[in-house]
């Protein structure tokens, strides 16, 4: 008998040490690693480098602040298996304390790198936390992440740093000039150096010649090294154009209007390596902050802002969320908008975004009203400061295509109550009021 258990428990071990998705860490095989509030276990195949976990609980670091990026290790007699835990104070997302993070690979220099964090088809296995389409569908974003152990099948990442291919890019920018005698330094940030600022250098020989030549705008130059697949935007390397307030911008002939370059999304790196934009024709480009403020100061106001054409969504109550002192981004804070007003105290320099505030969470945000500081939604319409008024016309609430109230109730799609909570059930797979995928 003793030989057929011996025989037995080898086995046992033997498979957990070829584990696989298959074969899932329980809670108790991770209570060990569980040293936090928060304990992430994902499954990963073939990773090349290490992972680290970004987050609230840091504020969203980038490689500048690498140490606060905490490190997943391997769950033993678990292949494939990584585990990370840590405490997180802030409670930014939720009014009821869940909070915001997500795994990340770094690329092949050992640097954070946001081209590799999670790929758009992750599914959450075990835990609670709301798995939800990130930028253009190419990635999630885990938010809502409650105390305890959430388990994620990674399944792909945005990027693969293992079979990433790296090049040398060479990228020339003619940028647009500001006014007959001034003109922007542009600068570029992408997924290859944490979205941060890096200048152009400006080519010295190529302006004059272009001067000499009478063509409008500047000429700028930079290289650096990227895999194929990064993507980047030109802003202004100006400090007081830190806060991404300051994008090239094009001039829609169709519309006679202005709008983002390239309709505002990320430029994405290839196989050609030279890269040049002449962007220098003042009547086709321009930049969103043209003229640099005259002694600009930041102060405080006490805001009166209106709000036309909200978009409706059930029992939406649209709220502004942001930076200032009586919200600090905490949902449960913000400041409801009341038969179109609402009234609040911040600085210029804070910024502030729009969603459902009775969701509790960031699932039902305002789509086609970008986060914005309120000195330049006072400089939009011209109004003086500490006045705002916002049209949202032509936006909708995240929730609104696919949340409950669109269901079409079937035999394989029904409504089901747990625990006093609403979901639609459909496919053997249950959703949220937001249309997320729970269980």
């Amino acid at each position: 008998m003793k030989k057929l258990f011996s025989f037995v428990a080898a086995a046992l071990i033997s498979v957990a040490m070829f584990a696989s998705r298959e074969v899932v860490p329980s809670d108790a095989d991770l209570a060990s690693y569980a040293t936090g509030t928060y304990t992430m276990c994902i499954y990963n195949e073939g990773v090349c480098n290490g992972i680290v976990l970004n987050g609230t609980y840091a504020g969203w670091p980038n490689d500048a602040d690498h140490a606060k990026l905490l490190d997943f290790v391997e769950v033993a007699g678990f292949e494939g298996w990584y585990v990370v835990s840590w405490n997180d104070t802030t409670g930014a997302e939720t009014k009821d304390g869940g909070v915001q993070a997500k795994p990340i690979q770094l690329d092949g220099s050992n640097l954070f790198n946001w081209d590799y964090q999670l790929g758009p088809d992750a599914e959450l296995i075990r835990g609670t936390a709301d798995l939800l389409p990130g930028n253009n569908g190419t990635e999630v974003d885990i938010k809502n992440i409650q105390p305890g152990i959430v388990v994620i099948d990674v399944k792909s990442w945005k990027n693969n740093p293992c079979t990433a291919v790296y090049h040398v890019y060479n990228v020339s920018l003619v940028s647009p000039d500001c006014n007959d005698e001034d003109y922007i330094t542009p600068a570029i940030s992408g997924g290859f150096n944490g979205w941060a600022q890096q200048a152009m250098e400006m080519n010295e020989l190529k302006t004059a010649e272009r001067q000499n030549a009478n063509l409008p705008g500047a000429v700028f130059e930079v290289s650096f090294k990227a895999a194929e697949g990064s993507e980047f935007k030109f802003r202004s390397a100006e400090e007081w154009g830190k806060d991404w307030s300051n994008e090239l911008k094009e001039y829609d002939a169709e519309n006679d209007a202005w709008k983002a370059f390239n309709d505002g999304a990320n430029i994405v790196l290839g196989e050609e390596t030279t890269l040049f934009y002449d962007l220098g024709d003042p009547e086709k480009y321009s930049w969103n902050n043209c003229e640099k403020p005259v002694e600009f100061e930041e102060k405080e106001f006490d805001y009166s802002i209106t709000v036309a054409n909200a978009p409706e969504c059930g029992e939406a109550v649209l709220a502004i969320v942001g930076g200032f002192e009586a919200c600090g981004w905490t949902v449960a804070d913000a400041v409801a908008v009341v038969d179109g007003a609402a009234t609040l105290h911040a600085k210029n320099t804070d910024e502030f975004k729009l969603l459902d505030k009775s969701t509790g969470d960031w699932s039902n945000e305002v789509i086609g009203f970008a986060q914005t500081t309120f000195r330049n939604a006072d400089l939009a319409d011209g109004a003086e400061d500490g006045v705002i008024a916002i049209d949202l016309a032509g936006t909708h609430f995240a929730a609104c295509e696919e949340g409950i109230e669109n269901v079409v109730l079937t035999e394989s799609a029904q409504k089901v109550v747990v625990d006093g909570v609403m979901y639609i059930v459909r496919d053997n797979k249950m959703y949220n009021v937001h249309g997320a995928q729970v269980r």
